[in-house]
């Protein structure tokens, strides 16, 4: 559903508006990682919380993000004639906020993680050399 623009833009509110869906993006990216870093267990099968999630939902979700990327790349562009250097440091500064958020997901992960269980790929590649390792000198 498309709202009707306003005739007088508040600014204010817009750029409210953009840090509450911030925050909430946010958030949903860090539940939408776990689930699906939870879709397979240790047997290999497919977890129900993953399947239980509306494609077509997901679809509708993805479009929207796509249409709004698009909107926001045209404004940084437009932004960065004006004043490049103010946009190559918002840049940075975003890319720094992206690592961190990153760095947060997985320590929060790696907090919340069953002791016997390795959390990551790597740690997963590391556990099944280091069984098969056992294994062979055993035999």
């Amino acid at each position: 559903m498309t709202k009707v623009p306003k005739s007088t833009t508040d600014v204010a509110e817009i750029v409210n508006h953009l840090k509450g869906l911030t925050n909430e993006l946010t958030e949903m990216h860090g539940d939408l990682y776990w689930l699906a870093m939870q879709a397979q267990d240790a047997s290999g099968n497919q977890s129900s919380a993953a399947a239980e999630l509306n494609v077509e939902l997901l679809a509708e979700l993805k479009g929207a993000v796509d249409n709004m990327r698009l909107l926001l790349w045209k404004y940084i562009e437009t932004a960065s004639e004006l004043d490049p250097q103010m946009v190559q440091e918002g840049l940075e500064a975003q890319r720094l906020r992206r690592v961190t958020q990153f760095l947060q997901i997985l320590r929060d992960r790696l907090v919340y993680s069953n002791e016997d269980e390795p959390v990551s790929f790597i740690e997963r590649i590391s556990a099944k050399v280091k069984e098969r390792l056992k294994g062979e000198r055993a035999a």
